[in-house]
């Protein structure tokens, strides 16, 4: 089973961090015990190249809407079997919601993560018929580097199109506690988010093309940002400026800060059917918001 297969990929980059993976995983082995799962879905031939799929409890159900969500680890660790927990709020809708994994830094450094999430949405638009899934209803989003990296994919709609999938495939993107301006010229040098970010990069000039803040000219995709008040200081800049370069844009756009929850009470939250993100994606997975 997918939770006796996770590698120790060491320790994570903050204090907090073991302590909500437990969380995690204790929370989604419990949905696993009554969920509709397909586990460990091949997308590729790599180790890390799986997906899950949570599907709705009717079996009968059919042309229902999609939700990729990928997990954070600073683009070095985390696991899709972090998500589970989320996954009944949208099986209910009813729907399908899709957790994946992507290759990890630094054994796989930009741009090969951006395309392994890029190759999962190629995979449900390909595949998620078979399941009752409905292609044409595709969603997106992620806590912390998966919320980047999300972001990224919604905002580079050209790397969908070359695999002759629709550019507008992505009907709405959700980043939650994201980092979105990986620009090096902005970190502390030698500090750890400029550690972070060259570990992550396989070279130091991809900073702005990695950077979400620095690809939002001429989006269309509807965009929903939440973060929290307590955050990581530098995802409350990012988040800021995203904010202001996405009201430049002609998309649906929306934020939302979480009063006094950091990095990780952010997606500790998706646990609540009444949570702010979750009520959100709910609402537009339901209603799809139109493109500008």
């Amino acid at each position: 089973m997918s939770f006796d297969d996770m590698p120790d990929l060491g320790q994570m980059s903050l204090p907090e961090g073991p302590a909500y993976a437990a969380w995690a995983i204790e929370q989604s082995k419990l949905v696993a015990k009554k969920a509709r799962i397909e586990w460990d879905i091949p997308y590729g031939s790599d180790f890390y190249q799986k997906l899950d799929l949570f599907l709705p409890d009717d079996p009968k159900a059919t042309d229902v809407p999609v939700l990729i969500f990928l997990h954070g680890g600073a683009w070095r660790h985390g696991f899709k079997e972090w998500n589970g927990f989320m996954a009944p709020h949208i099986t209910g809708l009813p729907g399908i919601m899709v957790s994946a994994n992507y290759r990890l830094a630094p054994g796989a450094k930009y741009p090969k993560p951006l395309e392994d999430v890029i190759d999962v949405i190629v995979w449900v638009y390909r595949n998620i018929r078979r399941y009752g899934g409905d292609n044409r209803r595709i969603f997106v989003g992620g806590h912390s580097a998966g919320g980047h990296l999300t972001a990224l994919a919604a905002l580079k709609p050209n790397l969908l199109l070359a695999h002759l999938v629709p550019k507008d495939v992505i009907k709405a993107c959700f980043p939650l506690s994201a980092p979105l301006d990986l620009r090096l010229e902005m970190c502390e040098p030698g500090g750890r988010r400029e550690r972070l970010i060259k570990n992550f990069l396989e070279r130091d000039d991809q900073d702005r093309d990695a950077s979400a803040t620095e690809n939002v000219a001429g989006n269309t995709t509807p965009f929903f940002l939440a973060w929290g008040e307590n955050d990581l200081p530098e995802l409350l800049e990012h988040n800021k400026r995203m904010v202001e370069l996405m009201k430049k844009e002609k998309c649906v756009f929306e934020h939302y800060l979480y009063k006094g929850c950091g990095h990780f009470d952010t997606h500790r939250d998706c646990i609540k059917p009444d949570g702010v993100w979750i009520k959100k994606v709910r609402e537009w997975m339901t209603r799809t918001p139109v493109f500008a």
